[in-house]
């Protein structure tokens, strides 16, 4: 399916509680958030976090291109 077919909201709904889940995790019971993890263990210094606004700013982006309303969550 191209991308300009796709339920752009959709995958932003997706993505918001993705990453709200990952600000509720806790990693192996240590104080820190899973959204702070590294996103993989190749140097990198970006994290989950950084991966999913990244994502949701992209589809943000396509929906503004669109000419149509963004909804957000209440974080």
């Amino acid at each position: 399916m191209a991308f300009d077919q796709m339920n752009i909201r959709d995958m932003l709904c997706d993505m918001y509680d993705v990453r709200n889940k990952l600000k509720l995790l806790k990693v192996d019971g240590e104080s820190h958030r899973a959204i702070h993890e590294l996103k993989d263990n190749d140097g990198t210094i970006f994290t989950l976090g950084d991966c999913c606004d990244n994502v949701i700013d992209q589809l943000e982006q396509e929906l503004t291109n669109r000419g149509e309303e963004i909804w957000r969550y209440i974080e």
